[in-house]
C-alpha cells in the first residue's frame, strides 16, 4: 500500500476488525487523523495509511503518544 493512500472508514474498520462507529468515534475524539471529503451535515472521512500506521503503533506502545 502506498503511504499516501486514502482509506475509507469502512476499509479501516475492516482492517482493524472494529465497527465503522468505532472508527468514527476515534476520528471525532481526534485520536485518528482524518480528512473530511464530505460536508458539515454529512461528513465522509478518509484516513491516510501513514496516519493509520502511526495510530496502530501508538496503540501497541511502540511510539510515545
Amino acid at each position: 500500500m502506498s503511504d499516501g493512500q486514502l482509506l475509507t472508514v469502512s476499509e479501516v474498520a475492516g482492517m482493524l476488525r472494529v465497527t465503522d462507529v468505532t472508527v468514527r468515534r476515534w476520528i471525532q475524539r481526534k485520536e485518528l487523523p482524518a480528512i473530511n471529503v464530505g460536508g458539515q451535515k454529512r461528513p465522509d472521512y478518509r484516513i491516510r495509511q501513514t496516519a493509520l500506521d502511526e495510530f496502530i503503533a501508538v496503540r501497541e506502545g511502540k511510539v510515545a503518544a
